[in-house]
């Protein structure tokens, strides 16, 4: 299942596992992704889409951008 926030086209499923549980048990995982994200610039336009909309509705933005189901591509990295 390919990852709808990876913009190398590199695959890593097991980092990307730990991003999920990371965003899950943080307490405000919008400022965790924020972090995350801030070393990386080609993240900007994700967080620039967190100021005006929730997290799963760009979740499900990347998704059908990419043509991935965003429930597959959860059970992919959840198990």
């Amino acid at each position: 299942m390919p990852n709808p926030f990876n913009t190398q086209n590199t695959s890593s499923t097991m980092q990307m596992q730990n991003i999920y549980k990371m965003l899950t048990q943080s307490k405000n995982p919008v400022q965790l992704f924020q972090q995350l994200a801030s070393n990386n610039p080609n993240m900007r336009p994700v967080l620039d889409m967190l100021k005006t909309k929730s997290p799963e509705e760009v979740f499900n933005y990347m998704c059908r951008q990419r043509g991935v189901d965003p429930q597959q591509f959860l059970k992919s990295i959840t198990g």
